[in-house]
Parts: C-alpha cells; structure tokens; sequence
C-alpha cells in the first residue's frame, strides 16, 4: 500500500500505541486485498459494544485502550448493546450481566463514542451524505447505508470497525470502488408482486435475496415505491440470510435510476423471478411454527421509526394486550424520546406493550423468561431467534403480529 507520511508516522508509534495498531490492522487488511492506499472516512459505526458479543475479552481489549489513552478520531455510533440501560431490571436481566455491558458502555465512552446503541444510526446522529467513505458494521445499517444512502463501506468485522475509527481511515477496496459497485444478479420482480409491496414483503424479498445471492450484487426491478422503513426491512433480510452489503431497486435507490446504471452498462450473471409463488414459499419458510399460544410479540428489528409507531398504535385502536402475552417494541433513545413528547409511549404502555431501547431480543439474555413462541414481522429476527432466543418463530405482517399479541395466539381454531 501507498502510505502518506503521517500514516507511517502513525505505523512507528508516534501518535500512540492505540493508533500504531489501529493503523498495523487497517494496512494488513488492506494489504490482503491489494489495496491501493488507505481512505479518510467521515464516521464509524461499531458492533462488538454488546456484552453478548465483546463478552470478557472484549473489556480487556478496550480497557487496555483506555489505558493507553485511545480516542475515536471520527465520530462513531454503536450498535445495540446487551440491556435495556433503564429497564434492565425490569426484562429480567441478571444484576452481573448488566454490570459488564454497564462496564463496556463506560470504556466505550472514554474513547469518545456516541452512545447511540442502535442498529439503524441513520435515523439521527451518524447520517453521511451520497458518496462519502465510512466505516461501518452491523448487516443491516451497512446494506441501508450503502444502498439506500449511496455512502462508501465494506462489511467490517468486529475491532476492525474500532480500528476504522481510531484511525479515521479505511482501506480503499471493495465498495469504497466505483466500479465494485456494479450489479451482478438482476432479481425479477412480477408485476402482481411489485405494485403494492408491504412491509412483511420487502422483508421476505431481502429474506429470499440473501439466500440466493451471498455477498454478491442484487439489482431488483418492478418494485414500484418504497419507504424508508421497507428498505430497512429489505436491508435486514437480505444481510440475515446473506453476506449482502449493497443492493440496488430500479427507480428507487440512488445508482439505480435505471437498470443498466445498476450494472453499469454491462449485464447480468443469474436472473431470479419473484412472484406470488416465491414470496409465499418464502413468507412460509420464515416460519417455524404456524398456529398456537403466543408468548411474545416482538417489534422494532431493525429498531422503529415513529412512522412505525403511529402504525402500532393504530392497529392496537385502544385495545389491551393479552395477559398472557408479551408485547416488546424496539427502538432507540433518540426515537422514544421523540415518541413520549408526542404520547406515544404513554398510550403504548396502557395497551400493556414494553418498551424496550438499546437493545433488542437478538442481543439480550431471556432465559428467564422462557418464551416458546415468538411472532413477529422482521426477517432478521425471524432469522436469528430460534438460536438466540430459543423459540420458535411465526413471520406475518405487522398487523397480524398486533392482533396476536391481543388475542394471545396466531393462526385459526386456536381455543383460548
């Protein structure tokens, strides 16, 4: 690699023992991937601030760094951690687990962090403009950013992200180039499909990508809008299931105004229909029980938008959770804070759901609580909690997933 004179600088130490490694990582990384030279970035995004992922080895590591006097040179986000850090308590939590992830937020924060712990940053705080380099990982915010915003980043691994932000820089490979930007699978979208996409379909079209595609580049034509919380569905399906980190939807997303921008006027490896049969063989793959009693009702993966919320609250239409049923809503602390000035809170809680910031049920220990059945309309819980969270899983629509969490069941001929 073609390094600058600060940047062997900081090689030799002489910005500190934490930016000598940071910079060691970065140009090893780069170096395995022929990498031309390193890149600035404008932010970063961290995964391993969970206890659940950073764990104990993960509190040496950063209390070393602290001790060393490492600080974040650009700004940088985390995502969510392992508690709710209000209600711990409340979710059954053990005292010493929330004491460890307790410690990781103060190290964290030492270094000059952001202490946002959420998965979808770019709802506020850490929000790049068309173009720009950053440093992110987490799946899902890596393939809206990418996609949705058109920003610059590869799929970082956990410490590398940190090293990404310890030293302001990445390497430039992978998609921070123009031309890895291309498409390379035209996904073929039926027009009875396309025309009125739901949020549960977006999420099972990134469920059904994923599986299909791996890390390579999906084009999807026929879709015909979209908002930004169904690209966030469409982001978390497609990298739940795949290495996805950048798509693009004809018409919609920023590179893709037509199709042969998306692939950059070349053409196509594989074409993939997806109609009526595939999303409905999808929707039905997402599942891994079909009827019974309901023991959570989960939303908010990725975190909610307030959009969102107004749509909970709207289908709940004043009515009460079942008592034998637990209603768990996600989202960060900048979207409840916003959400309880505007009493949405309030009234979410009358209705007997929970309120769950920080974190969510992919990241925090439930073993407490003993859930068997859990519904929800995320594909990247869908996904990931028959082994995070021990339970089996029912994937419908966000309103079929309010009406099971007031009747305490989903699916026909189920006798209270």
């Amino acid at each position: 690699m073609k390094l600058t004179d600060e940047e062997r600088s900081n090689l030799d130490g002489t910005g500190g023992e934490p930016l000598r490694i940071a910079t060691q990582v970065l140009v090893k990384l780069g170096d395995s991937y022929d990498a031309e030279r390193l890149v600035p970035i404008a932010s970063a995004h961290l995964v391993a601030c969970s206890y659940q992922i950073a764990g104990e080895a993960g509190i040496d590591v950063y209390a070393r760094l602290v001790e060393a006097g490492a600080r974040v040179r650009v700004p940088t986000t985390l995502d969510p951690g392992s508690i709710d850090f209000v209600r711990w308590e409340a979710f059954r939590t053990p005292a010493h687990y929330a004491q460890r992830q307790l410690k990781i937020a103060e190290l964290l924060q030492a270094m000059g962090v952001i202490p946002t712990w959420t998965c979808t940053p770019y709802y506020a705080l850490n929000v790049p403009r068309f173009g720009q380099h950053v440093g992110w990982s987490e799946s899902s915010a890596v393939a809206f950013v990418n996609s949705v915003i058109g920003a610059r980043t590869n799929r970082l691994a956990a410490y590398v992200d940190l090293c990404a932000a310890l030293a302001g820089k990445v390497p430039y490979f992978g998609l921070h180039l123009p031309e890895n930007r291309r498409g390379q699978v035209l996904i073929d979208v039926a027009a009875q499909v396309g025309e009125n996409m739901r949020g549960e379909d977006f999420a099972a079209l990134g469920y059904f990508i994923g599986g299909l595609v791996g890390d390579r580049i999906p084009v999807i034509r026929g879709v015909r809008d979209a908002s930004v919380d169904q690209l966030k569905f469409l982001s978390a399906g497609a990298a739940s299931t795949g290495s996805v980190a950048l798509y693009h939807v004809v018409g919609i997303t920023p590179e893709a105004r037509t199709v042969d921008e998306a692939f950059q006027g070349g053409t196509w490896e594989d074409v993939l229909p997806f109609g009526r049969r595939e999303l409905q063989d999808t929707q039905d793959r997402m599942s891994t029980f079909r009827a019974g009693k309901v023991d959570v009702v989960g939303l908010g993966c990725p975190h909610a938008s307030i959009a969102q919320i107004e749509e909970y609250l709207r289908l709940l239409a004043g009515r009460r959770i079942h008592p034998n049923t637990e209603l768990w809503v996600c989202m960060n602390d900048v979207v409840e804070g916003v959400a309880r000035q505007m009493g949405y809170i309030d009234r979410l809680e009358a209705a007997g759901a929970r309120i769950m910031t920080g974190t969510c049920l992919n990241d925090c220990p439930l073993d407490a609580w003993q859930f068997r059945h859990l519904v929800t309309d995320s594909a990247k819980f869908a996904y990931y909690t028959p082994t995070t969270v021990g339970s089996a899983c029912h994937f419908t629509g966000t309103a079929q997933c309010i009406e099971a969490s007031i009747r305490g069941y989903v699916g026909e001929g189920h006798d209270e």
